[in-house]
């Protein structure tokens, strides 16, 4: 199964030649979940060589441009691909307004369906959004200047079989291994067999994505024990802190010191001001306090799993 992460945009509120704005493709077991829509979002699509039709929901955080200026060529040329044809979008409050003022700015010529989906939720609280069989998302708010919320893609543990305890039964290619698999007992020559004999749990893993926030409650809620945080980390505390806290954003530091407080297992750091020529301080400053901290850069993949 794929599990990965593609950072399509590493920049702030002013791209530059080498960062865009900010998007993240999560790759997940065939499916494309796409975190914030920069611009020129589909073109480092393009570049990173995805499957363009495997994107069939879209998350945003906010509404600032930075964070949406690409929605609508990405939504145009997925409404020209084929089987695409419904797409799904989570948003805060107000995303259902953006959208369509959005499609009435220009000649929207395109056949996709439009779903769009928006949540408000309290200060501090965490929100299911979606689920199935193998995940579920969930969202809170974050703290800044406009309605703007978070996301976590929590995989759900599975049971997996012990390929020598079944072999040594002789059934490592029967397909009573699928009843295993659904924790179900089975019969092998005549004798009871339990799931819990032959599987072990593979715990599923916890990827969480904050964007444009300063530390609050639901950051905390949101991201505890996540073995993946990609987060926000715009400035330098130490020269730049003040601005951090004016904009509503997170110095390395703060980003740090949520990553520490909240048992995660990894943080990769992003969304990089534009005043800075690289992450080299950036970085250092995040793992004098969290040292398993790395830092982004455009059309970088990470495989989870």
């Amino acid at each position: 199964m794929t599990f990965k992460l593609h950072f399509l945009g590493t920049g702030c509120m002013i791209p530059t030649k080498d960062r865009n704005h900010l998007s993240v493709a999560l790759e997940y077991d065939g499916s494309i979940f796409l975190f914030d829509c920069g611009e020129a979002t589909q073109l480092q699509i393009r570049k990173m060589k995805l499957p363009m039709g495997k994107i069939r929901k879209i998350f945003i955080s906010h509404w600032h441009g930075d964070h949406v200026l690409g929605l609508p060529g990405l939504l145009m040329t997925l409404g020209n691909t084929q089987g695409v044809d419904l797409v799904e979008i989570y948003g805060p409050e107000g995303s259902q307004n953006y959208i369509s003022h959005m499609r009435q700015s220009m000649v929207f010529d395109s056949k996709i369906n439009l779903k769009v989906h928006e949540y408000s939720p309290e200060e501090g609280e965490v929100v299911k959004i979606l689920e199935n069989m193998n995940y579920e998302i969930y969202c809170a708010k974050l703290q800044h200047s406009v309605p703007c919320i978070a996301y976590s893609f929590k995989e759900k543990d599975s049971l997996n079989v012990d390929k020598k305890k079944a072999k040594k039964l002789g059934i490592e290619e029967s397909p009573l291994l699928a009843r295993v698999k659904l924790g179900l007992d089975i019969d092998v020559n005549g004798e009871k067999v339990s799931s819990s004999d032959l599987t072990y749990v593979k715990k599923g893993l916890k990827v969480s994505l904050v964007f444009d926030t300063r530390p609050c409650q639901g950051v905390d809620n949101l991201v505890k024990d996540s073995d993946y945080l990609v987060m926000e980390a715009t400035y330098i505390y130490e020269t730049h802190g003040e601005k951090a806290e004016e904009y509503d954003h997170m110095s390395a530091k703060e980003t740090a010191e949520v990553a520490l407080q909240n048992n995660v297992k990894n943080l990769i750091i992003t969304h990089f001001s534009q005043r800075y020529k690289d992450t080299k301080d950036i970085e250092a400053e995040a793992k004098a306090i969290f040292e398993n901290t790395s830092s982004t850069y455009d059309l970088m993949s990470i495989r989870l799993r």
